[in-house]
């Protein structure tokens, strides 16, 4: 019988040396992907770059099918040019999930925010955008697959700030009539920031200037937050007044914009999350009218067991990504990492990073919602009638944003409510019941399936 030839890890790279073509290897100190190296070839002694891929394991090659077009029209199948899919890890026939999965573990492992002591992060984060921004759209996909990176293959009006692009993958542009502009992984920096001083080596006078900082930083945050308030407050009246003037047709209009931004990006997580908040206040509100207010006591406990409980789920998501990241780098400092235990570390801690800035993200938007309803409920310039029909309209909006799913080829939902804090309906009184906004006529009276939010009940016009 033969004798077993045990195998190890690999530990050395792989290339051929671009000035005399000699095959050569290397150990780099480590296996950052997209890191750069220089090596000296063993035959020629020149010294040359070399820059390794997106699995870390492997040297970029040097020919022009990696790199761009070279006078053959490549495929689908057989592309020009599989550089920006190797950027993004994915093979060449990779559907658009795919992709889209890809740039987010990606962008989110090399988001700079978390990569501190990393002068590569921000660079590779840009070029992990801009491979996304060309392969998440089928024409320059298209285009990128026959020519490569001919006559510099960019989107209309060049590529998008790749910090900005990470946002807007996160629900984008289409919100922020609802929820205004959301600022992921700012709060994060700030915290990594605090987190990285250190007491022990600033003198007094450098603490109490590092104080003065962090409290006029506060102070200009408080200052954004309120004016992102009174501008979606104004946005939200005016689109309640639609409801007092025609509430069949301001029904209508909510329900055709629910399905439309329901596939943008986290589109359905982000409608559920306004449409819980909106009808929760809207039930606080008309509840008041109920017997001694108890309707509205009930819903104000319901809001606060919410509110922390998120808390609480968003604080241990962040510790559980922090926990991630010292495990991984602990592993790394003590050499014991296989390929195939780094790449598992990888994908759990960039799955935990999605799920921390969602939660946190979301957080911080219900918290602005909150304040929101309270101005438009509240308002004190208008008749207590009609802040009454403003919380019947608000109501319509939750109950049809709660009730909006995924489409069938959406992939990547994720429920929005913890099951500690999951949304629920007690058995109305007979108050709160008076309040609901009557069924057109002709309706039935069973109650509609909540699989899509074209079921959502259609009012008539509130008698003024």
């Amino acid at each position: 019988m033969d004798d077993i030839i045990e195998a190890r890890d690999p530990e050395h790279i792989q290339t051929t040396c671009k000035e005399c073509s000699k095959r050569i290897e290397f150990k780099p100190p480590s296996l950052t992907p997209y890191s750069t190296h220089k090596v000296k070839c063993w035959s020629c002694k020149k010294i040359s770059d070399v820059k390794l891929d997106g699995t870390g394991k492997f040297a970029k090659a040097n020919s022009d099918k990696k790199t761009g077009y070279g006078g053959k029209k490549g495929t689908d199948e057989n592309p020009a040019s599989t550089e920006y899919y190797e950027i993004l890890g994915v093979a060449p026939t990779a559907t658009a999930d795919e992709i889209k999965k890809a740039y987010r573990k990606l962008a989110v492992k090399y988001h700079p925010d978390k990569n501190i002591h990393n002068p590569d992060a921000e660079n590779q984060f840009k070029r992990i955008s801009e491979a996304y921004q060309v392969l998440a759209d089928p024409t320059l996909r298209k285009h990128y697959n026959e020519y490569g990176m001919e006559n510099g293959l960019k989107p209309d009006g060049g590529f998008v700030d790749p910090e900005e692009f990470f946002r807007q993958s996160f629900g984008g542009d289409r919100f922020q009539e609802y929820i205004g502009e959301i600022s992921i992984g700012k709060d994060m920096k700030d915290a990594l920031d605090a987190n990285e001083e250190g007491d022990a080596d600033l003198t007094p006078e450098q603490k109490q200037q590092r104080e003065a900082a962090k409290a006029a930083a506060e102070e200009k945050r408080q200052e954004i937050r309120d004016e992102r308030v009174e501008t979606l407050t104004k946005k939200l009246k005016d689109k309640l007044d639609k409801y007092m003037l025609d509430p069949e047709a301001f029904t209508f209009m909510i329900q055709t914009e629910a399905e439309d931004l329901k596939i943008e990006s986290y589109g359905v997580e982000l409608l559920h999350a306004i449409g819980f908040t909106y009808s929760l206040k809207a039930k606080q509100y008309l509840g008041k009218s109920e017997i001694f207010g108890l309707g509205g006591m009930f819903h104000s406990v319901r809001e606060k067991s919410y509110i922390f409980s998120e808390t609480v789920g968003t604080l241990r998501s962040a510790m559980d990504l922090q926990n991630s990241f010292n495990e991984l780098q602990k592993a790394e400092e003590n050499g014991t990492l296989t390929p195939e235990q780094r790449a598992k570390l990888e994908e759990a801690a960039a799955q935990k990073g999605l799920k921390a800035i969602w939660r946190g993200s979301k957080l911080e938007v219900e918290g602005v919602l909150r304040d929101v309803c309270d101005k438009v409920l509240g308002d004190s310039t208008v008749s207590k009638e009609v802040c009454r029909k403003r919380a019947m309209g608000l109501k319509v909006i939750g109950a049809i944003f709660e009730k909006v799913k995924p489409s069938e080829d959406q992939t990547e939902f994720t429920p929005p409510f913890p099951e500690t804090a999951k949304p629920y309906d007690a058995k109305p009184s007979q108050s709160t019941r008076e309040n609901q906004p009557p069924k057109p006529s002709g309706a039935k009276t069973s109650s509609p399936p909540p699989s899509s939010a074209q079921n959502a009940p259609q009012p008539q016009p509130t008698p003024t």
